[in-house]
């Protein structure tokens, strides 16, 4: 057989198939709601507006039979509008492929006593454009909801961004704001944010994974990213959960994350979002530990005002800052040592592999250099608080072995 005539028994079974296409998307639709639980009901898509896709489908598929190019604008609005309506993916697949069987079944009723010559060309006719019709309707409703799901969180990251920093616009009241997050406007939450290192870039991947992992702990979850961290509103079951979610969020090692306190009401979510940026900024540079709001007083004191905070390492520590770097490093980690472990000269020369008179000349050079002892509780107490002071306002990581405070 020529590929003439081929096709000329394919455009007969075509010419004799579009007449009937609205009787024929009648029973496409029928056998479609039987067949497909997501259609039965007609709660997202009605029955007509089912029957209006059979017939613009089963015309569109008819009418390319056999053709070397194919027009797949049809399936393409199809999955659109599927996506948008909330339809699986899986429900419209497998309405498809209803409609691939229907239509096979309709071109053997109408080949008759021809079947035998035509039936070869046909099938392939028949499941070339079935199949690229499937594959368009599947490509176009992943592209839907991917956009929509992108829609959704920067409506979502907009919505947190406002109740955080307190500029709910536009009259949207508190309540609005928390249903729209899919959040209660009273129970247990807290504010989390994660610092961004030199370079990174948020991500979002790190986000869903984030919100998935504490659902099974009871938590909540809604995040977005900024400049230089990714903040998440934490609704928790019960008080108990913070445990866990700041245990889960220490064993990922995404960076130095800082946790408010809990609170009970959203309209709280903005000074919970300040604690919870200085929570992270009183964990050491460098680190990945997870550090709540209030868990070191000194460095929270720091951190609250770091202009006051420098004033005073200059002050007290200015002349060590000013040695050479060798010299300073060594007075400094000295200190360091020494505060950990509670002011003994021979544990801390233990964990600094030197001997107990090494300790005390430095601390001696530390208390020349300052005019404070670090022996005297005074003293001590202000060299203890510019150390820290200058740990995270310079955002040096520690030297060496030196422990934290």
């Amino acid at each position: 057989m020529t590929v003439t005539s081929q096709h000329n028994g394919v455009r007969r079974l075509t010419d004799g198939l579009l007449p009937g296409i609205d009787r024929l998307a009648d029973r496409l639709a029928d056998r479609i709601t039987r067949e497909e639980d997501a259609y039965r009901d007609h709660g997202q898509v009605g029955y007509d507006q089912l029957r209006a896709a059979c017939a613009e489908n089963l015309h569109a598929m008819v009418t390319q039979l056999g053709r070397d190019t194919l027009d797949l604008r049809v399936p393409q609005d199809t999955g659109r509008f599927k996506a948008e309506r909330g339809i699986p993916l899986s429900a419209v697949t497998h309405a498809y492929r209803v409609a691939g069987r229907f239509l096979w079944e309709c071109v053997l009723a109408e080949a008759g006593d021809t079947v035998v010559r035509e039936v070869p060309d046909a099938a392939t006719a028949v499941w070339t454009v079935s199949d690229a019709f499937a594959d368009a309707v599947t490509e176009a409703h992943r592209d839907t909801m991917s956009e929509r799901a992108h829609r959704d969180r920067q409506i979502t990251s907009l919505l947190l961004a406002a109740l955080l920093e307190g500029q709910l616009e536009g009259g949207m009241h508190l309540w609005e704001c928390a249903d729209a997050l899919r959040l209660p406007q009273r129970g247990t939450f807290a504010v989390v944010s994660i610092e961004l290192g030199a370079g990174a870039h948020p991500d979002e991947d790190v986000l869903h994974d984030l919100e998935r992992s504490l659902r099974p702990l009871g938590v909540w979850s809604v995040w977005r990213s900024e400049d230089d961290a990714q903040v998440g509103l934490l609704s928790l079951r019960s008080p108990t959960g913070v445990t866990q979610a700041r245990e889960l969020l220490g064993r990922r090692g995404i960076g130095r994350v800082g946790m408010s306190a809990l609170f009970q009401g959203l309209e709280h979510a903005p000074t919970a979002f300040r604690q919870a940026r200085l929570a992270c900024a009183c964990v050491e540079p460098g680190s990945h530990a997870v550090a709540s709001y209030g868990d070191s007083p000194v460095r929270l004191m720091v951190v609250s005002a770091p202009d006051s905070a420098e004033h005073a390492v200059q002050q007290v520590l200015g002349p060590v800052l000013e040695l050479p770097a060798h010299e300073r490093d060594r007075l400094l980690e000295t200190l360091a040592w020494w505060f950990t472990c509670g002011g003994s000269a021979t544990e801390t020369a233990a964990r600094m592999y030197c001997h107990r008179n090494t300790v005390t000349f430095r601390l001696r050079r530390v208390q020349e250099l300052t005019g404070r002892s670090p022996s005297d509780p005074v003293g001590a107490s202000e060299i203890h608080l510019a150390l820290e002071a200058h740990r995270l306002l310079t955002g040096l990581s520690r030297l060496g072995g030196t422990p934290g405070p």
